[in-house]
Protein backbone atom coordinates (compact mmCIF):
# COMPACT_ATOMS: atom_id res chain seq x y z
CA UNK A 1 0.00 0.00 0.00
CA UNK A 2 1.45 3.32 -1.01
CA UNK A 3 2.04 5.91 1.70
CA UNK A 4 1.63 9.21 -0.12
CA UNK A 5 1.45 12.27 2.06
CA UNK A 6 -0.97 10.52 4.43
CA UNK A 7 0.77 12.08 7.41
CA UNK A 8 -0.88 15.36 6.28
CA UNK A 9 -4.32 13.78 6.28
CA UNK A 10 -4.38 11.62 9.41
CA UNK A 11 -7.63 13.13 10.60
CA UNK A 12 -9.40 11.96 7.46
CA UNK A 13 -9.24 8.40 8.73
CA UNK A 14 -11.70 9.18 11.53
CA UNK A 15 -14.63 9.82 9.24
CA UNK A 16 -17.29 7.50 7.84
CA UNK A 17 -17.00 5.30 4.75
CA UNK A 18 -17.90 6.60 1.32
CA UNK A 19 -21.34 5.94 -0.11
CA UNK A 20 -21.32 5.71 -3.91
CA UNK A 21 -24.71 4.17 -4.62
CA UNK A 22 -26.31 7.35 -6.02
CA UNK A 23 -23.32 8.97 -7.68
CA UNK A 24 -23.52 9.04 -11.45
CA UNK A 25 -21.75 12.14 -12.84
CA UNK A 26 -18.33 13.73 -12.61
CA UNK A 27 -19.87 16.69 -10.78
CA UNK A 28 -21.27 14.27 -8.19
CA UNK A 29 -17.85 12.65 -7.85
CA UNK A 30 -16.26 16.08 -7.31
CA UNK A 31 -18.96 17.08 -4.82
CA UNK A 32 -18.39 13.85 -2.90
CA UNK A 33 -14.60 14.25 -2.85
CA UNK A 34 -14.54 17.93 -1.94
CA UNK A 35 -17.15 17.62 0.82
CA UNK A 36 -14.82 15.54 2.98
CA UNK A 37 -12.78 17.10 5.80
CA UNK A 38 -9.36 18.15 4.47
CA UNK A 39 -10.83 17.39 1.05
CA UNK A 40 -10.14 14.07 -0.61
CA UNK A 41 -9.98 16.10 -3.82
CA UNK A 42 -6.93 17.95 -2.47
CA UNK A 43 -5.40 14.66 -1.36
CA UNK A 44 -5.89 13.14 -4.81
CA UNK A 45 -4.40 16.15 -6.58
CA UNK A 46 -1.31 16.00 -4.35
CA UNK A 47 -0.93 12.26 -4.91
CA UNK A 48 -1.41 12.60 -8.67
CA UNK A 49 1.22 15.35 -8.77
CA UNK A 50 3.58 13.05 -6.86
CA UNK A 51 2.90 10.14 -9.22
CA UNK A 52 3.46 12.30 -12.30
CA UNK A 53 6.78 13.40 -10.87
CA UNK A 54 7.75 9.75 -10.30
CA UNK A 55 6.60 8.79 -13.80
CA UNK A 56 8.76 11.47 -15.40
CA UNK A 57 11.76 10.18 -13.45
CA UNK A 58 11.21 6.69 -14.87
CA UNK A 59 10.62 7.93 -18.42
CA UNK A 60 13.74 10.12 -18.37
CA UNK A 61 15.83 7.17 -17.25
CA UNK A 62 14.29 5.05 -20.00
CA UNK A 63 15.24 7.52 -22.74
CA UNK A 64 18.57 8.71 -21.32
CA UNK A 65 21.80 6.90 -22.10
CA UNK A 66 23.52 5.23 -19.17
CA UNK A 67 26.50 7.43 -19.90
CA UNK A 68 24.39 10.58 -19.47
CA UNK A 69 22.40 9.77 -16.32
CA UNK A 70 24.04 12.71 -14.59
CA UNK A 71 21.98 14.95 -16.90
CA UNK A 72 18.61 13.62 -15.73
CA UNK A 73 18.18 16.16 -12.94
CA UNK A 74 19.05 19.00 -15.32
CA UNK A 75 16.60 17.75 -17.94
CA UNK A 76 13.86 17.34 -15.36
CA UNK A 77 14.17 20.97 -14.31
CA UNK A 78 12.99 21.91 -17.81
CA UNK A 79 9.83 19.81 -17.50
CA UNK A 80 6.74 21.55 -16.12
CA UNK A 81 4.23 19.42 -14.21
CA UNK A 82 0.92 20.85 -13.06
CA UNK A 83 -2.28 19.35 -11.63
CA UNK A 84 -5.34 21.58 -11.28
CA UNK A 85 -9.08 21.24 -10.88
CA UNK A 86 -11.50 22.89 -13.31
CA UNK A 87 -14.85 23.68 -11.71
CA UNK A 88 -16.28 24.61 -15.10
CA UNK A 89 -15.45 21.24 -16.68
CA UNK A 90 -15.60 19.13 -13.49
CA UNK A 91 -12.25 17.59 -14.35
CA UNK A 92 -8.78 17.31 -12.89
CA UNK A 93 -6.22 18.37 -15.49
CA UNK A 94 -2.80 16.73 -15.16
CA UNK A 95 -0.41 18.51 -17.49
CA UNK A 96 3.17 17.64 -18.40
CA UNK A 97 5.05 20.14 -20.59
CA UNK A 98 8.35 19.12 -22.20
CA UNK A 99 10.78 21.38 -24.08
CA UNK A 100 11.71 20.50 -27.65
CA UNK A 101 14.73 21.64 -29.65
CA UNK A 102 13.40 20.54 -33.04
CA UNK A 103 10.63 18.68 -34.86
CA UNK A 104 7.58 20.93 -34.37
CA UNK A 105 7.33 22.32 -37.90
CA UNK A 106 4.33 21.29 -40.01
CA UNK A 107 6.47 18.99 -42.16
CA UNK A 108 7.13 16.89 -39.05
CA UNK A 109 3.46 16.69 -38.09
CA UNK A 110 3.23 12.90 -38.17
CA UNK A 111 6.47 12.44 -36.21
CA UNK A 112 5.58 14.99 -33.53
CA UNK A 113 2.04 13.60 -33.24
CA UNK A 114 3.37 10.08 -32.72
CA UNK A 115 5.92 11.31 -30.19
CA UNK A 116 3.25 13.15 -28.21
CA UNK A 117 1.01 10.07 -28.14
CA UNK A 118 3.96 7.84 -27.21
CA UNK A 119 4.79 10.05 -24.23
CA UNK A 120 1.10 10.19 -23.23
CA UNK A 121 0.97 6.41 -23.31
CA UNK A 122 4.21 6.04 -21.34
CA UNK A 123 3.09 8.45 -18.62
CA UNK A 124 -0.34 6.82 -18.38
CA UNK A 125 1.17 3.33 -18.16
CA UNK A 126 3.49 4.43 -15.37
CA UNK A 127 0.58 5.95 -13.43
CA UNK A 128 -1.36 2.68 -13.69
CA UNK A 129 1.63 0.40 -13.17
CA UNK A 130 0.70 -0.61 -9.62
CA UNK A 131 -2.83 -1.74 -10.51
CA UNK A 132 -3.65 -5.42 -10.84
CA UNK A 133 -5.12 -5.39 -14.35
CA UNK A 134 -2.87 -5.34 -17.40
CA UNK A 135 -5.24 -3.88 -20.00
CA UNK A 136 -6.53 -0.32 -20.09
CA UNK A 137 -10.12 -0.19 -18.84
CA UNK A 138 -12.46 2.01 -16.82
CA UNK A 139 -12.22 -0.39 -13.86
CA UNK A 140 -8.41 -0.25 -13.89
CA UNK A 141 -8.39 3.55 -14.09
CA UNK A 142 -11.04 3.81 -11.36
CA UNK A 143 -9.03 1.47 -9.15
CA UNK A 144 -5.98 3.71 -9.48
CA UNK A 145 -7.96 6.89 -8.84
CA UNK A 146 -9.59 5.40 -5.74
CA UNK A 147 -6.10 4.61 -4.42
CA UNK A 148 -4.98 8.24 -4.73
CA UNK A 149 -8.19 10.11 -3.85
CA UNK A 150 -9.28 8.04 -0.84
CA UNK A 151 -7.17 7.10 2.21
CA UNK A 152 -6.83 3.33 2.71
CA UNK A 153 -9.37 3.02 5.54
CA UNK A 154 -12.10 4.78 3.51
CA UNK A 155 -11.63 3.21 0.10
CA UNK A 156 -14.87 1.65 -1.19
CA UNK A 157 -14.43 -2.06 -1.86
CA UNK A 158 -17.15 -2.17 -4.52
CA UNK A 159 -17.92 0.64 -6.95
CA UNK A 160 -21.30 1.09 -8.55
CA UNK A 161 -20.95 1.02 -12.33
CA UNK A 162 -22.10 4.63 -12.79
CA UNK A 163 -19.62 5.84 -10.15
CA UNK A 164 -16.78 3.83 -11.70
CA UNK A 165 -17.50 5.22 -15.16
CA UNK A 166 -17.68 8.82 -13.89
CA UNK A 167 -14.52 8.41 -11.84
CA UNK A 168 -12.56 6.98 -14.77
CA UNK A 169 -13.39 10.12 -16.78
CA UNK A 170 -12.39 12.52 -14.02
CA UNK A 171 -8.69 13.00 -14.82
CA UNK A 172 -7.56 14.48 -18.13
CA UNK A 173 -3.91 13.87 -18.96
CA UNK A 174 -2.29 16.48 -21.19
CA UNK A 175 1.15 16.23 -22.77
CA UNK A 176 2.58 19.43 -24.25
CA UNK A 177 5.62 19.45 -26.53
CA UNK A 178 6.75 23.06 -26.51
CA UNK A 179 9.68 24.69 -28.32
CA UNK A 180 12.43 25.86 -26.02
CA UNK A 181 13.17 29.58 -26.14
CA UNK A 182 15.93 29.43 -28.76
CA UNK A 183 13.92 27.12 -31.02
CA UNK A 184 10.78 29.27 -30.72
CA UNK A 185 12.64 32.46 -31.60
CA UNK A 186 14.59 30.90 -34.45
CA UNK A 187 11.83 28.90 -36.13
CA UNK A 188 8.59 30.61 -35.05
CA UNK A 189 6.91 27.30 -34.14
CA UNK A 190 4.05 26.59 -31.74
CA UNK A 191 3.58 23.84 -29.16
CA UNK A 192 1.73 20.61 -29.88
CA UNK A 193 -0.47 19.01 -27.25
CA UNK A 194 -2.29 15.73 -26.85
CA UNK A 195 -5.03 15.01 -24.33
CA UNK A 196 -7.21 12.18 -23.15
CA UNK A 197 -8.55 10.45 -20.07
CA UNK A 198 -6.47 7.74 -18.45
CA UNK A 199 -8.51 5.13 -20.32
CA UNK A 200 -8.27 6.77 -23.76
CA UNK A 201 -6.57 4.46 -26.23
CA UNK A 202 -3.31 5.73 -27.68
CA UNK A 203 -4.71 6.19 -31.19
CA UNK A 204 -7.71 8.15 -29.88
CA UNK A 205 -5.67 10.70 -27.92
CA UNK A 206 -6.67 14.14 -29.23
CA UNK A 207 -4.00 16.27 -30.92
CA UNK A 208 -3.97 20.06 -30.99
CA UNK A 209 -1.41 22.01 -33.00
CA UNK A 210 -1.58 25.44 -34.60
CA UNK A 211 1.13 25.85 -37.21
CA UNK A 212 2.60 29.29 -37.84
CA UNK A 213 2.99 30.37 -41.41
Amino acid sequence: MKLKFLFCFITILLFSNISTSEISTKKDVIRNLSSKPLSYLDLGIMNLRHDLDRSIDIILRKYTSNFLTNLISDRKKEIAINVTYSWRQSTVLASVSLPMKKGLESKYHLTSTNKCRDIFNSVRNELLSDTIESTISSSRVASYLVSIFYPPSNQPFVLEENFRNALSQLVILEIVLRPDLNYALKSNVSPISCTGTLETSKNNVKIAHSYNH
